[in-house]
């Protein structure tokens, strides 16, 4: 899921990916024998991202109406089904549910065929070749792209980011909504709009339970002040261009101006005034454990797959930061078990806290003007500034207008976007990071490998209840059992029951019965519980995580020869399936699963690892089986 925020994620996929170049890059000399780049200290694994230039981007064309959300905000909202909570089902039984509205499906190869020909004047491929490689392209070069390949659409007025003021371009946008073919206000056509930008959601694969008005995930994607002509197009995710209230984009623009005017003011360079890391809860020192000031933000060039030499991005902001903040770490996400391709770094830890399973950093992005918590987003939005964009104007923002274009709690640059690919180019933003615990949003039970847990593994309600923990290991042969080494026939291969079992002697173990780990409650053979006496059987180290490998290992991912937790299961059954149930403890986080318009959808079936969220192999236990042969540097 493209959701996500950094705290999700728990087993990062080691993988060694081919980089690209291309030919206006300079070209290393080649060598028998290059060089090996060592891996930073904080990078969890060491990667070469190479984001894949074709694919498809969802687009939305026009605002959207989105009913619920209006529902929710209004006096009518009630709590219709007793559950304590306002949310989707409450609208469902007042009458209220979203429509549908088409999706429209761009390729991206299609789209790099059109803009490689400079169609309009603005450049053979990308209008910011200065931001992106050859191939890449960001959602402004999306609405060039509609510009030239239809009828009803023109973008004009076009001001460069040099002129503009704003670090980014201007236009302005008609479209002929009626299709006559005629351009006319009276008939509700659109002409030369300055308001037009654009919405952004990624894609979450199957992970639909955080999908539906007022969580932040809007069916049209979330709104941003994040620079149109520096959003790069993902493939998979979906785009909304719509015009806005006036009132936005003078905010949005009063935001940028500010930024560009630091910039200036700094010699032209990318400074970050503050970095600060929160933890929820804590109460030394106003819940601060980490503060870092004046930031000068050099490139680290991270993701040169996809940017030009020199972009700076939020990620090299954190690194520039690092030492003040007692280090930091950062995971690369691949492929999730939802189905999400995600391909991104993401932070796992700052100091002494770092991620673990759903605990862990959430992001908060603000501009100087409004300091954390309170961004200009929220679900109920109070919009402290002039309807000019600046906090001392003489106009107000009216209600509705608040409501309509900042009632939510995400957006503006509170944003689920990830670190290595937000770009830094102005560096006026504060960095706002808190540590806190997703289990009590999204519901399923908190567990990792430190810990040791009571698990029902029963299926059919009968008591058969065990502690599950990771096991320490033998570092050397002077234990009582032998040490396995590569010499065994067996090396490297997990699941030792696939020889040693009840048909074949287990040799020294008395020949009649297989070693259990019955202390602990447990009634089947578990070759982790082996490791405790004969060692980690060429398992490779481990990166850092200690929860929810799955939510990696899984899809293509998924381990092999792990006994059952390298096989699926299909869960089926509404009333069965623990995703189902309402969530969220915490206003605005209470909702259900919702469909790609904000109505409720429940799961009817889903095949998932057996070690998931709701259930986990008794053989191979996720962490803790995992923990105890692939063991974390220290």
């Amino acid at each position: 899921m493209k959701l996500i925020p950094s705290v999700l994620i728990s087993a990062i996929v080691s993988c060694a990916l081919c980089g690209c170049n291309d030919d206006h890059q300079p070209q290393a000399p080649e060598t028998e024998n290059p060089p090996t780049a060592s891996k930073p200290d904080y990078l969890d694994v060491q990667v070469t991202p190479n984001a894949i230039k074709n694919g498809t981007i969802k687009l939305m064309l026009g605002e959207y109406q989105d009913d619920i959300k209006n529902w929710l905000l209004s006096d009518d909202a009630k709590d219709l089904d007793n559950d304590g909570k306002i949310g989707i089902i409450d609208a469902h039984l007042a009458g209220i549910r979203n429509k549908e509205k088409p999706i429209i499906s761009i390729s991206l190869t299609e789209m790099n065929k059109v803009l490689t020909t400079n169609p309009d004047g603005l450049g053979a491929g990308t209008a910011r070749p200065d931001i992106f490689r050859p191939g890449y392209y960001s959602a402004f070069d999306l609405l060039r792209y509609l510009a030239v390949t239809r009828q009803d659409l023109t973008l004009t007025n076009i001001v460069s980011p040099q002129d503009s003021g704003l670090g980014s371009f201007t236009f302005e946008v008609s479209w002929d909504i009626d299709g006559d073919g005629l351009l006319s206000e009276a008939d509700g056509d659109m002409v030369n709009s300055p308001d037009w930008y654009f919405r952004f959601n990624t894609d979450g694969g199957q992970f639909s339970r955080a999908r539906g008005s007022m969580q932040g995930f809007s069916p049209s994607g979330e709104a941003t002040y994040v620079r149109i002509d520096e959003y790069w197009l993902q493939d998979k995710s979906l785009i909304t261009l719509q015009p806005f209230s006036k009132e936005m984009t003078a905010r949005r623009q009063w935001i940028q101006r500010q930024e560009v005017e630091h910039f200036q003011a700094n010699g032209n360079k990318v400074i970050v005034p503050k970095v600060v890391a929160v933890e929820y809860g804590r109460v030394e020192n106003n819940g601060i454990v980490a503060f870092a000031e004046n930031i000068h933000v050099p490139p680290q060039g991270h993701r040169s797959d996809i940017f030009q030499p020199g972009v700076i991005t939020v990620m090299d902001a954190m690194i520039a930061a690092r030492d003040a903040l007692g280090g930091v770490s950062f995971s690369y996400w691949d492929s999730m078990s939802t189905g999400a391709e995600v391909d991104h770094y993401a932070l796992s830890g700052i100091g002494e806290l770092r991620n673990s399973g759903l605990r862990g950093w959430f992001t908060h992005f603000y501009n100087p003007s409004k300091q954390f918590p309170n961004g200009d987003f929220q679900k109920y939005a109070v919009c402290e500034w002039s309807a000019d964009g600046s906090p001392d104007g003489q106009e107000p923002v009216s209600k509705e207008v608040c409501d309509r274009d900042w009632g939510g709690p995400f957006g503006g640059e509170h944003i689920h976007l990830m670190q290595d690919v937000y770009p830094l180019t102005f560096g006026y933003l504060d960095l706002y990071w808190a540590y806190g615990n997703m289990h009590d949003y999204f519901g399923p039970k908190e567990r990792n490998g430190e810990q040791a847990i009571e698990w029902n593994f029963a299926s059919d309600g009968s008591p058969d209840v065990a502690v599950v923990r990771t096991l320490s290991v033998p570092d050397d042969d002077s234990g009582p059992a032998p040490l396995l080494n590569d010499n065994h026939f067996g090396w490297g291969i997990a699941d030792c029951t696939q020889c040693h079992n009840d048909d074949v002697n287990p040799l020294g173990h008395g020949g009649h019965a297989w070693p259990i780990n019955s202390s602990d409650g447990f009634d089947a053979p578990q070759p982790y519980y082996c490791a405790s006496c004969h060692g980690v059987n060429g398992a490779p180290e481990a990166h850092g995580e200690d929860a929810r490998c799955f939510f990696c290992h899984g899809g293509e991912r998924q381990p092999k020869n792990h006994h059952d937790a390298s096989t699926k299961v299909r869960y089926k059954g509404e009333d069965n399936l623990k995703a189902n149930a309402s969530y969220g403890h915490f206003d605005p986080f209470q909702a259900v699963p919702a469909d790609t318009f904000g109505n409720h959808k429940p799961y009817s079936e889903v095949w998932e690892s057996k070690n998931n969220d709701w259930s986990m192999s008794k053989v191979f236990p996720d962490p803790y089986a995992c923990l105890t042969c692939h063991r974390n540097p220290q």
